[in-house]
C-alpha cells in the first residue's frame, strides 16, 4: 500500500457483478446469528493430495488458534512439500451468501513486493541487471538517484518517500503513473541506508523491468507465474474472469472491534488498483500464492546463489527482497483495502502457511496467529 489513509474500500465489481448489501433483505437465522456473534461459517477444504498422517492431531491446533480469532478467508499448511491442512471459513460475498473456498482469490497486497523481487533478480541472474546498478541509470530525474542502487530499493533502505496521496486520480498506463509518482518523490539524506518502508521504490522497479523487457509489468507477471505455473485463480485487481472469484474486503469502523458482520464493505476507486503497480494489485487463491513462492525459494526460477542475494538483509528490519527474514522463516504480509495476507516458508520452500482474508480488523490482526501455526508445522 502506498498509502494506509487509502485502506478503504474495494470495487463493488469484484465477483463480476455490483454489489449491493442492501438489497440482501433476508438471510437464514443460523447466518444472521453467527455474523452478529462473529462467528462466520467454515468450510473444509482438505482434498485427496492432503497427507492424513498429519491431518487430524494439526487441523485441532489449528482451528483452535482460528476460532481464537475469527477469521473470514483461507488457510493452507504445507509440511515436507506436501499439504497437511486447508480451511476456508466466512464469506467471500456477504450480499450472495457465497462462501470463501479453496478456489477463492484474495488480494495479496504488499506480498506481490516478493514476487516483484523475484523477476528483478531473474534479470541479474541472466546479467541483464545488477544490484549494484544506480536507480540513475533508468531514471535520472529522480532525486538522489545517483546515491541509489537496486539492492537498497529492494531493502527499502534508498531513502526516497511518497509525498502526498496514493497518486494518480485517474486510469493511467505503468510509465504514466510512474512519471506522475517521480514528480510526488523526495530524497531524504538522512534515511539513506536506513529501513523507511516506501512502496515507491517498488513502483519504479516495476518500471526497470519494463524498460528492460520491453514488456509490461502485467505481461511480464503473467508470464513467469500464472503461465508457468498453470495459476488458475490468480488475476489483476483491475480484470475481470468468470472462472475467478474474488472476494470481497470487509473491515469494522471501530478499530477496537474483532466483531464480524459483514457490514462494511471497503470500496475503491479502480485508479487505485492501477496505482499499486508491482506493491497491491493481484488477487490469488493460498494454493496458488504458494505455488509462485515455493517457485521461487526452491522452483527453477532461480538458482540458490541467487535466492540467497535476493534475500539480503538490509538493515535490522531483515527485509530483504520483498520478504523479512528469520531462521528458515520468511515472511511477507500484505494489508488494505479490506483484506490481509500473511506468508511464512521455510528456505527450502517445504514447510508454509499462507493466510489470505478478506476481514480485515486491527484489533484481530492475523499475523501473530499465522506465526503461531507456522510454528506448531514446524515441531
Amino acid at each position: 500500500m502506498k498509502n494506509n489513509l487509502y485502506l478503504t474500500i474495494k470495487e463493488g465489481i469484484q465477483t463480476g457483478f455490483k454489489v449491493n448489501i442492501m438489497k440482501k433483505m433476508f438471510l437464514p437465522i443460523l447466518m444472521l446469528s453467527s455474523a452478529l456473534l462473529g462467528i462466520a461459517p467454515s468450510t473444509a477444504c482438505v482434498d485427496s493430495s492432503v497427507d492424513t498422517n498429519y491431518t487430524d492431531e494439526f487441523a485441532q491446533k489449528a482451528n483452535k488458534i482460528l476460532d481464537q480469532k475469527g477469521f473470514s478467508g483461507s488457510l493452507l499448511v504445507v509440511k515436507n512439500g506436501k499439504p497437511i491442512f486447508e480451511t476456508s471459513r466466512g464469506y467471500s460475498n456477504y450480499g450472495t451468501n457465497l462462501y470463501n473456498n479453496d478456489e477463492t482469490s484474495y488480494e495479496i497486497d504488499s506480498i506481490q513486493k516478493n514476487l516483484t523481487a523475484a523477476m528483478v533478480m531473474k534479470l541479474v541472474q541472466e546479467n541483464k541487471l545488477s544490484l549494484n546498478d544506480k536507480l540513475s541509470q533508468f531514471y535520472p530525474e529522480v532525486p538522489g538517484s545517483n546515491n541509489i542502487t537496486l539492492r537498497q530499493m529492494m531493502a527499502m533502505t534508498s531513502g526516497l518517500m511518497l509525498k502526498g496521496d496514493v497518486g494518480p486520480y485517474r486510469v493511467m498506463s505503468d510509465s504514466e503513473i510512474i512519471n506522475a509518482d517521480i514528480k510526488n518523490t523526495k530524497y531524504i539524506g538522512l534515511l539513506h541506508d536506513k529501513w523507511n518502508y516506501q512502496a515507491i521504490n517498488f513502483n519504479l522497479l516495476c518500471g526497470i523491468l519494463e524498460k528492460m523487457t520491453g514488456k509490461t509489468y502485467q505481461q511480464l507477471f503473467t508470464e513467469t507465474y500464472t503461465d508457468k505455473l498453470n495459476l488458475k485463480h490468480t488475476i489483476f485487481a483491475y480484470d475481470y474472469s468468470p472462472d475467478v472469484v474474488k472476494a470481497i474486503g470487509y473491515n469494522n469502523p471501530n478499530p477496537l472491534s474483532i466483531k464480524m458482520d459483514y457490514q462494511n464493505i471497503f470500496y475503491t476507486k479502480r485508479y487505485y488498483e492501477y496505482d499499486e503497480l508491482g506493491t497491491g494489485q493481484v488477487f490469488m487463491s493460498v494454493g496458488d500464492l504458494y505455488k509462485a513462492e515455493e517457485y521461487i525459494m526452491n522452483g527453477s526460477m532461480l538458482t540458490k546463489k541467487s535466492r540467497d542475494e535476493l534475500f539480503v538483509p538490509g538493515s535490522i528490519s531483515t527485509y530483504g527482497g520483498g520478504m523479512y527474514h528469520g531462521k528458515d522463516d520468511n515472511y511477507a504480509n500484505g494489508w488494505g483495502y479490506g483484506f490481509q495476507g500473511v506468508v511464512h516458508i521455510s528456505d527450502d520452500g517445504k514447510t508454509a502457511v499462507i493466510a489470505l482474508e478478506n476481514y480485515s480488523r486491527k484489533a484481530a490482526d492475523v499475523k501473530p496467529f499465522v506465526k503461531q501455526i507456522y510454528q506448531i508445522a514446524n515441531d
